[in-house]
């Protein structure tokens, strides 16, 4: 029924979600949360396989925003397989795991039935809220570059717990570098640039705060009780370029119009 090697549970999966005209959504992580292993090859390397329109896969389905995601799910063909690269690159990593959640509720809500295959490509599994993980499909995990293991999403609905072994006895797939030249070739270059200008745009990337981070200095902030250690880190988080004064307010959990009277101490 598909261009997927035969064999595998991932292709079983597929295949029947095809036949029920179902969504899938699977994510791709990497072993050790490197960059440059091969993830955004491999996942446009998998849509490519997966889409089923006339078009084939394109760069029209390729995104590095979930708010373009959201109105392609709802526009594209049916059978149209869609690429999601975005939490790498945005500045905010919190708010761009935010949105990334944000987006995937949002065509959640949808009733997941437009029978479109979704591949999104992490930093982390950490990037993903906990609920969410239970509803998708599938998940990738490259050991290695050229080297990747999958993993079904099982849930245990007695004790509200996700499960993910490994598939296939633990066997991984194997994938090589996109042929120069080609179709996917193009495609791989397009999404490569409209990073690069995401970046020149955004800035340097050094400065970036994960998901993960900003949530342990609020928890830190919270459990010292510290007026202090609070102040200090609303202080740091809008230096920093990260946040609004009312995203911080919501974020720590402090009135709007504490929020600027610490900043402006804090430039005086």
């Amino acid at each position: 029924m598909s261009s997927l090697p035969e064999g595998y549970e991932f292709t079983r999966i597929y295949d029947h979600r095809v036949r029920e005209n179902r969504d899938l959504t699977c994510y791709v992580t990497d072993y050790q949360n490197d960059r440059g292993t091969g993830k955004t090859v491999f996942s446009l390397k998998l849509a490519n396989l997966m889409d089923r329109t006339e078009e084939g896969f394109t760069k029209e389905k390729v995104f590095i925003d979930p708010t373009d995601l959201i109105e392609a799910y709802v526009e594209l063909p049916r059978g149209s397989a869609l690429v999601l690269d975005e939490a790498e690159i945005s500045m905010s990593k919190y708010r761009a795991g935010s949105s990334m959640n944000m987006a995937l509720r949002q065509i959640v809500s949808m009733g997941r039935v437009r029978e479109k295959y979704l591949v999104l490509n992490l930093p982390s599994s950490s990037e993903l809220d906990r609920d969410l993980k239970s509803l998708l499909g599938y998940w990738w995990l490259v050991m290695r570059k050229g080297e990747v293991q999958g993993h079904r999403i099982s849930n245990n609905p007695y004790r509200e717990s996700v499960y993910t072994p490994k598939s296939d006895n633990g066997t991984t797939w194997k994938w090589s570098d996109i042929e120069a030249g080609s179709k996917l070739s193009e495609i791989y270059d397009h999404i490569h640039n409209e990073k690069m200008k995401h970046l020149r745009k955004e800035g340097s990337m050094n400065s970036m705060f994960t998901k993960s981070d900003v949530d342990n200095l609020v928890s830190k902030a919270t459990n010292e009780a510290s007026r202090e250690t609070r102040n200090d880190l609303i202080i740091k988080l809008y230096e920093n370029g990260e946040f609004t004064q009312q995203e911080l307010s919501k974020l720590i959990e402090v009135p709007r119009g504490t929020i600027a009277p610490i900043l402006s101490e804090s430039s005086s």
